[in-house]
């Protein structure tokens, strides 16, 4: 009898006392402005995402942020040890401008944006995902995108124990390039490497585009007439110096001296791995590639994935000097 009224008391004390703080704290007001909560063992780091063009801002766990760069950034289909490469580099680019680890985030408040152009990581909802792989392939899909965020979760990339920047391009096509070659600051881990692997790559063959003389002045806002005459005995449009990866680094149109990472985004070449061919009024490039060729490859990472290579040895095939490692609070 005196167990059993134990028993009884210990039940109206749960029930006066545990149950309802238990049910307070799920009713936590502290929750995210949109999307889920944290999974189990979420390291509780949030990340604030300008949403381009909608200028919205959305805060979500980090690792459920790096799901929706992997998923936009990559196709599901590449091997699964390339798909972990790019959930470490994401989420490397994401703890660089978080404002709650000492980033300077972007315009806004937000920590980081989906603007590729504007120095953003493209990401999608799984709304978005839904959308594009469709209701039949996004189950299978979605399963590998949280695969690999999940096997790699909390990892980034370091250089002498701080994150790297962590560049990354669709295709180099043989060789990627110095940071200084691009964007002038020499970065120690951002070195030339050959890759090896891209050729897969629907980037990878030499595609042709041709402009008018006319066009290419237009697009620099010049007038090609007086550029002819600027150019005097040489030839109106020429490769002065190419880098160290045997790309184009500067281009001369008539007298003006254009950087190639310039003048390529100014007439929407895909890279700056071109020669050109001048035929009558008409300018004729063949072009190898995809994006800026800097850091990581991501057809040569899915290329060396396929080849054997597990994601640690990916990550520093591309990045010079790294290391893989937990994140820790800065």
């Amino acid at each position: 009898m005196r167990y059993l009224l134990a028993a009884v008391v210990l039940f109206q004390i749960l029930v006066v006392l545990v149950l309802p703080a238990l049910v307070v704290r799920s009713c936590d007001s502290e929750g995210p402005l949109r999307g889920p909560s944290p999974p189990a063992g979420e390291d509780g780091l949030w990340v604030r995402v300008l949403v381009d063009p909608t200028g919205a801002t959305l805060r979500l766990p980090l690792e459920e942020y790096v799901k929706g760069v992997v998923a936009a950034e990559m196709p599901a289909s590449f091997d699964l040890e390339a798909l972990k490469a790019q959930a470490v580099v994401a989420r490397t680019c994401s703890v660089r401008r978080m404002r709650a680890l000492g980033g300077a985030g972007v315009p806004g408040g937000a920590d980081v944006r989906t603007s590729v152009e504007q120095g953003g990581q493209a990401w999608l909802s799984r709304d978005d995902l839904l959308d594009r792989w469709g209701r039949v392939d996004f189950d299978a899909n979605w399963a590998r995108i949280e695969e690999a965020v999940q096997a790699t979760q909390g990892l980034i990339v370091t250089y002498s124990g701080l994150p790297v920047d962590p560049l990354y391009h669709s295709t180099c096509g043989g060789r990627t390039e110095n940071s200084e070659d691009v964007w002038q600051e020499a970065l120690p881990y951002l070195r030339s490497v050959l890759c090896p692997a891209d050729g897969h790559s629907p980037h990878a063959a030499r595609t042709a585009y041709t402009f008018s003389l006319t066009d290419i002045a237009a697009n620099l806002g010049g007038e090609v007439g007086a550029l002819r005459v600027a150019a005097g005995n040489r030839p109106f449009l020429q490769v002065v110096a190419v880098t160290a990866a045997g790309r184009a680094r500067t281009v001369r149109v008539g007298d003006q001296m254009w950087r190639a990472t310039d003048f390529r985004l100014l007439l929407g070449l895909p890279s700056t791995a071109f020669t050109v061919e001048l035929t009558g009024d008409q300018a004729r490039f063949q072009v190898t590639g995809w994006g800026h060729a800097v850091g990581l490859c991501q057809y040569g990472a899915d290329g060396l994935a396929r080849a054997g290579k597990d994601y640690r040895a990916i990550l520093r095939h591309y990045y010079t000097g790294v290391e893989i490692e937990p994140l820790q609070t800065y």
